[in-house]
Order: structure tokens, then C-alpha cells, then sequence
């Protein structure tokens, strides 16, 4: 039997939300792995690229790094590794932060020769690197990094270098998408990988995210674990449980048939797979993923239907987070999205979002809040959309409860839409047609129709703007105050394929 544990997308040094605790959760996930593979005395670890956030980590995270990887060392359990589009040494640099903790014994790092878009894979030996070791007998470990651009022809070049006559795991570190039309930079279509099948035992990928290969869906040959922790506030998205680590076993047929399926006393929760494409002395490979355990992250979906005054917000997220986040959560200091739902009676420039963020933080210990409104948008009639042939006398009374129906979605101008519709519609008609930009007399007048609708804080929400309030400020704000777009609200909701890697 051969035993490794398969990890990915570590990145040691990341400064997540500016935190010095969460640069320590990285090193602490890493910790997790180490522990588990010096107890279960694996054979070997495999990392697939992106141990570190960036190509110049500082010198405290690459000591950090050394001091998390010693157990490993000490234990005699080898490490290997390849460079991640994070980690990977720059163009003008012979070496990375990998070659230093490789020169100090705590990994090897595989590197493949790229000359002339020609990739090589030379044996491995400690003075000179290479990418192509035998980790054990009949078994052979492969390392290609990240190969960026011209990623099929590499792999299809490294296909006919790797041996016939031994299980071959292979690390690369990139993302498979079902098909070329999906490509994007760093991934590499599922049907390119044909080349690699006849020859390759485990494909040990990096660069996403999020866990493949445990359901079958890449064949029982193409696995990726996703990532130790939260990397970007896209992976507060999905379930915490689609990233962690694979523990892998390869078993010879004498081994196999000592064990029922689903009896395995090493992986009683792995996944088995029959081995028949690869010319070795293994039957079965045994994979078991296992979830790292992070920092809670959790999402508060907040109902404010109805709330008129930024207060009556702030009540109903500490009654959310009363229910939802208990004091075996509060001790851990979690990270909270609140998504804002349904129709405020108030607009978006006055949701509390500071205030939330004060009252999550110092009720229920949140170590970092985001705050989301996107889903308050609401959804115009569709019947209002409609202009029939019979109806063209109706199109202006129909342009304005249009207008008055997008403002309502947007909560702007909250029981003045109507009239916010009529002004805009009104000043668009007055614009239509001239081929000349409009004179400053023509907008300081729209200056002041618009201005009985803009918005401005609790302390002058009881007082009416009048014509000695500065035009300038009226120039600047915008009806509603919409916040500007969250990285995590860019994303389709359940889409694990897109926005995980980083």
C-alpha cells in the first residue's frame, strides 16, 4: 500500500480582510494536515501548487511556513510540491520562496525545463531539481506547476514522457472544465487531458477552489481537494465542507480482497475506485476527502420588508443573529454576510451598514461583516413593460410608471416615486433632440428639481433641502445611494465552476 495526502491553494501569508488572525488560520489549516498525516504516518504529501498567497512572501510567513512543515520532516514523510500561479518564481528570478524551504529539506519541489514552448520532465535529484521522482516502488510522482498559456500542448508533451510501467500521480496546477468553451486563463478543457489517461493513475490538481473528482465526475482519475480555507469572499458562498484535503491509498489486489468495501480501516468514508487503465501492481485507489476546520463563516438573510428608519434594520439583523449564531459560534469569532431581502420602506443610502457591522462585531464577536443589498432588488410588472399597437397615445403615462416602477424596486425616493418619475421623465424630454450640450442655466435648473429627492443623513433626514443648499452637493449624490458592487454578489449563486480560484 501507498499512502499520500493531496492538498491544494494553501496560501500561507494571505492577509484576508486585513486581519492578523486570519493570516494565522492559513498557517492553522496547514497545521491540520501536517498533524494528520504525522499520525497516520502517511507516505508522502502532495501539494499542488499555491502554498504561498504571492511570489515574494516575507520572511516571517516563509519561517512560519518552515516551522508548520518540520513535524514532516522529522517524521522522515517527504513533501512534494509545484509552483501555483501565486507562488511561482517571476521570469527575471531563478528561484521562488519553494526553492528556499526545498534547499532546507522540508519539500521538493518538481519543476519541469520550458524552453522553445518545449517542456522536458528530467528524473529528480536534490542538487538539481528535475520534475519526475519514484516516491516508492511502483510508484511514480510527476510535477508540471502552473503552465499558464499552451496548457493542452504541455500536457499532451508530459503524456508521452511519464512512464507505462508504474502508477503515475501527476501535479498540475489547474482547473478542468467540461468543455473548451468554457476556457479561461489557467484551465484546461476536460477532453484535452485524453493524452494523459493511458498513463496517469491520479491527476493531483490545484487551483480551484472547491473539491472534484470524489463523486466520479472526473472519471475516478482527475482529483482537486479545494482549497485548506476561505481564500476570497467568493468561497463564503459554498459549503465549507468542499474544502479540505484528500487522504488517498493505492492497494495491490492481495490488499484489496483482505477488505470489504466500505470497510477500509483507514478511509472507512472513502470512495473506490478500480484501477484499469494503468500498467502497475494496483488494483483499487481508495480516496477520502476530509474538511478542514475554519473559521465559521455564515450568511445572515435578513427580511427588512417594511423598515422605515435605519434602526428598525439594525433590530432586524441582531434578531437574525440571535437565532443563528450561538455562543460555540461566538467564541470562534465567525465571519457574517448579511444579505438584505426584501422591500425596505427607506432607500439603500440610508441602510445602517456601518451600524450592523458595529452591533454583529461587538454582540457576536463577528471578526469580519459584509453587508449585501442585492437582493432587495425587486422586479418591474412585466404587463407595464408591454405597448400595444392600440396604445401609442398611452406611451408617456406608460414611460412614467416604468420609471416609477424601477424606483420602487431600487427603493429610491420611497412614496415619491411617482413623482421622481414624472421630473425624470420631464427633464429627458426636455434633452431629447438638441444636438447641443445643454446650458448651465438648462442644469442648475435640473439641479433643482431633483433636489427635494436626494437623501442625506439621520441628522438632516427632518430637514427640506431648500435653494440655499449648495448645488454642488446636489451635483454629486445620487437618488438612492446605491453602493458600489461586492466582489461576492459578481458571482451566480451555486456556481462552483466559476469564481473559486484565485
Amino acid at each position: 500500500m501507498f499512502r499520500f495526502l493531496h492538498i491544494a491553494d494553501v496560501h500561507l501569508g494571505k492577509y484576508q480582510h486585513q486581519s492578523e488572525e486570519r493570516y494565522g488560520d492559513y498557517f492553522a489549516a496547514l497545521q491540520s494536515v501536517v498533524d494528520h498525516a504525522v499520525r497516520e504516518k502517511v507516505d508522502a504529501l502532495l501539494i499542488a501548487g499555491d502554498l504561498f498567497d504571492e511570489q515574494e512572501p516575507s520572511a516571517e510567513t516563509i519561517r512560519r511556513a518552515a516551522q508548520t512543515l518540520r513535524p514532516l520532516r522529522e517524521a522522515c514523510i517527504p513533501v512534494y510540491a509545484i509552483e501555483g500561479n501565486h507562488d511561482r518564481r517571476k521570469r527575471t528570478e531563478p528561484a521562488c520562496a519553494l526553492d528556499i524551504l526545498a534547499g532546507e529539506g522540508y519539500l521538493n519541489l518538481l519543476r519541469p525545463v520550458l524552453e522553445d514552448q518545449k517542456l522536458t520532465l528530467l528524473p529528480f535529484n536534490a542538487e538539481g531539481g528535475g520534475a519526475l521522482i519514484e516516491a516508492a516502488e511502483g510508484v511514480v510522482i510527476a510535477g508540471l506547476g502552473f503552465l499558464a498559456h499552451n496548457s493542452e500542448e504541455y500536457h499532451r508533451q508530459a503524456a508521452e514522457q511519464l512512464p507505462t510501467d508504474a502508477f503515475v500521480i501527476l501535479l498540475s496546477h489547474t482547473m478542468v472544465t467540461p468543455d473548451a468553451q468554457t476556457l479561461e486563463y489557467g484551465c484546461i478543457a476536460y477532453e484535452d487531458l485524453a493524452p494523459l489517461r493511458e498513463r496517469v493513475g491520479y491527476l493531483a490538481l490545484g487551483h480551484r477552489h472547491t473539491r472534484v473528482g470524489l463523486e466520479g465526475e472526473m472519471d475516478g482519475w482527475v482529483f482537486n481537494p479545494g482549497s485548506l480555507e476561505y481564500v476570497n469572499s467568493l468561497d463564503y458562498r459554498l459549503p465549507a465542507d468542499l474544502r479540505g484535503f484528500y487522504d488517498v491509498a493505492l492497494l495491490d489486489a492481495s490488499e484489496w480482497s483482505a477488505h470489504e468495501p466500505g470497510e477500509i480501516n483507514f478511509a472507512p468514508t472513502g470512495t473506490a475506485y478500480h484501477i484499469e487503465r494503468v500498467t502497475s501492481s494496483y488494483s483499487h485507489l481508495v480516496v477520502s476527502h476530509i474538511p478542514t476546520d475554519k473559521r465559521p463563516a455564515l450568511t445572515l438573510r435578513t427580511d427588512i420588508t417594511g423598515c422605515a428608519h435605519p434602526d428598525t434594520v439594525v433590530e432586524a439583523v441582531r434578531a437574525a443573529a440571535a437565532e443563528a449564531i450561538g455562543e460555540d459560534l461566538r467564541v470562534r469569532r465567525p465571519i457574517v454576510i448579511v444579505r438584505f431581502q426584501g422591500a425596505p420602506a427607506l432607500s439603500r443610502s440610508r441602510l445602517p451598514r456601518a451600524a450592523v457591522t458595529q452591533m454583529l462585531q461587538e454582540e457576536y464577536g463577528a471578526l469580519h461583516v459584509e453587508v449585501m443589498d442585492r437582493d432587495l432588488l425587486g422586479t418591474t410588472d412585466a404587463a407595464a413593460l408591454l405597448v400595444d399597437d392600440g396604445d401609442l397615445e398611452q406611451v408617456s403615462d406608460r414611460a412614467r410608471a416604468i420609471a416609477a416602477d424601477l424606483l420602487r424596486a431600487q427603493a429610491i425616493a420611497v412614496g415619491r416615486e411617482a413623482d421622481l418619475s414624472a421630473v425624470l421623465i420631464d427633464m429627458k424630454t426636455q434633452l431629447h433632440g438638441s444636438s447641443k450640450s445643454p446650458s448651465k442655466e438648462v442644469l442648475q435648473a435640473m439641479r433643482q428639481q431633483l433636489l427635494p429627492f436626494v437623501e442625506y443623513a439621520d441628522d438632516a433626514e427632518t430637514a427640506t433641502p431648500g435653494p440655499e443648499s449648495d448645488a454642488g452637493d446636489a451635483e454629486t449624490a445620487t437618488p438612492g445611494g446605491n453602493s458600489a458592487p461586492d466582489d461576492a454578489e459578481t458571482a451566480t449563486p451555486g456556481d462552483e465552476g466559476k469564481g473559486d480560484v484565485e
